[in-house]
């Protein structure tokens, strides 16, 4: 008997010590992915990250890093701490609703929290729920990594500038994202319930902000995907009146490969909206932009945190030059022949609809045309049509010759009607079933316009 109590001590002791070894090598592991990370936020440019402390420990770690938020315009830095706590595997014993699938082996499990401190310490006083909000990350000992970012409810008053109080009603904001081995491929949705500001003026609701994306690399270092933003809706109200309302808003974008090409489409929706006015809805359009040349995208997504530098934005000559450039990459661009189109315009108002559809090519073997504004202008190849009802046409009209109401709405009419009279004479649109129409095409130089050919000299 003593000697199988010994025998078990001594598995118990080995298997004790492996463990510990596995846990220590899987420590240097999560070091080495904190350490990526915070290489990964300093290479933005709108965020930086610097690590305060880091104690290593056999079964965990702790670190602290400073956050800075630099906003693009004019403004003065944020910044906070955040403590992480990274648990290492092989395996973890963390109560969280996010590890209810029992006990399995992972690298490692990292939960980040707001650091208490001179920057967060009045913010966590006013709103101590805060104090919970953190983003959980378990890295799977194949290298994948899953986040889940949660931010609790809280419902609170604060003083505002006039002397009163502002009522916030927060639904909370949960989020969750996972990337594979390299990190180069991602996909995650965000979820806000509601958000409610009440004032002595007025009052702000946002109800179901939902968020999904997912990104993959494409060619030339370009990375394509798709995101897709909807809100439920949008409320606006000052004293007791509505002044803004949006609902059903559904935004979706969405690019890939196409040969050597990149392709791309975004799509906007919405039932209603509001501003006090002219009510809008339901509207949808719905463009895609097609044959990009992949090269001088990722030239432009290499340039473009250069040119948002506030020392080039203040300087008149780098701005010349900047802008040079740009064009330069636009003739390149134009360069391969690419295809814009709009491929549904539709809106609904209460003074009728707004139909469209439209397209842009270029067509021709010259690969330099576009150097050239005459063979950039022999190469297009573009048609466009377009219906509005009269009501929603003389009330665009109206509204836009009678600048600031200096005309009067008398006079703002007459000059509206003799506009409608101006473009029906020259047969720019046509009067049809209440609504004026035009059907346009470009091709080789020629403009035709409802079945009537203008030359270039021709236009007004």
């Amino acid at each position: 008997m003593k000697r199988i109590l010994t025998v078990a001590l001594s598995v118990l002791f080995i298997l004790g010590l492996a463990y510990g070894g596995a846990s220590y090598w899987i420590g240097s592991q999560a070091r080495r992915f904190h350490d990526q990370s915070i290489a990964r936020i300093n290479g933005s440019k709108d965020l930086k990250a610097s690590v305060i402390s880091y104690t290593r420990g056999l079964f965990s770690s702790r670190a602290i890093t400073r956050l800075t938020v630099r906003p693009s315009r004019k403004g003065s830095p944020i910044s906070f701490e955040v403590v992480d706590t990274i648990y290492n595997g092989p395996f973890v014993f963390l109560h969280d609703p996010h590890l209810r699938d029992g006990l399995r082996p992972v690298m490692a499990v990292v939960r980040t929290r707001l650091a208490p401190g001179p920057d967060t310490g009045a913010v966590l006083k006013e709103i101590p729920e805060l104090a919970y909000a953190e983003v959980l990350t378990v890295l799977t000992l194949g290298g994948n990594a899953s986040s889940y970012l949660d931010i609790p409810a809280f419902q609170h008053s604060f003083p505002d500038h006039k002397g009163g109080q502002t009522a916030v009603k927060w639904g909370g904001l949960t989020g969750k994202i996972h990337f594979d081995s390299r990190l180069s491929k991602a996909d995650g949705s965000l979820n806000c319930p509601s958000l409610l500001v009440s004032g002595q003026d007025g009052q702000l609701q946002v109800e179901n902000v939902r968020g999904r994306f997912g990104s993959h690399p494409g060619i030339q270092g370009i990375t394509v995907g798709s995101t897709s933003v909807s809100i439920g809706d949008i409320k606006s109200i000052k004293d007791g009146h509505s002044v803004f309302t949006l609902s059903s808003a559904d935004l979706r974008a969405q690019s890939r490969v196409e040969g050597k090409k990149i392709s791309g489409s975004i799509r906007l929706d919405f039932g209603k909206l509001d501003t006090g006015g002219l009510g809008l809805g339901p509207f949808a359009i719905d463009i895609e932009a097609r044959r990009l040349d992949a090269g001088v995208l990722a030239r432009f997504q290499k340039l473009a945190p250069v040119l948002q530098r506030e020392e080039i934005q203040n300087d008149k000559a780098a701005k010349y030059q900047a802008r040079i450039l740009l064009l330069k990459m636009a003739a390149d661009l134009l360069a391969g022949r690419p295809e814009l189109e709009i491929k549904q315009l539709d809106l609904r108002t209460e003074k009728g609809d707004l139909t469209g559809t439209a397209r842009l090519g270029f067509d021709g073997a010259d690969k330099g045309f576009s150097r050239n504004i005459l063979l950039l202008l022999a190469s297009m190849d573009a048609n466009a049509q377009l219906s509005v009802s009269q009501a929603l046409f003389y009330f665009v009209a109206q509204n836009a010759l009678d600048k600031n109401g200096a005309s009067g709405a008398d006079q703002a009419k007459t000059d509206a009607a003799n506009l409608a009279a101006r473009f029906l004479a020259a047969k720019y649109m046509i009067s049809e079933a209440g609504a004026f129409k035009s059907s346009a095409a470009f091709k080789h130089g020629v403009l035709t316009v409802n079945g009537s050919r203008l030359g270039l000299s021709k236009l007004p």
